[in-house]
């Protein structure tokens, strides 16, 4: 049989796979804001104060609003 002048099946791949040796994850402590008591938050319903803390819920009083409002920490932002 004669020899293929293209070096046969799947000739434009290269033989042999150049693949950098995994990198390990460093360690790094993710710092994640937790409100407090009395910390001004913003809420998707307004602006408002952290009045009670239960788990991962936060209690807020909103501002200008006859409302209190349960609120995960997800929907929870500093106000700017």
């Amino acid at each position: 049989m004669a020899k293929n002048p293209f070096g046969g099946f799947n000739s434009f791949r290269k033989p042999v796979r150049n693949s950098r040796p995994l990198l390990q994850p460093r360690e790094r402590s993710v710092g994640v804001w937790r409100p407090k008591l009395n910390d001004r938050v913003k809420t998707p319903n307004g602006i408002g104060i952290v009045v009670e803390i239960s788990q991962d819920m936060y209690l807020v009083d909103l501002e200008n609003q006859i409302a209190e409002v349960w609120e995960r920490l997800t929907s929870i932002t500093l106000p700017k």
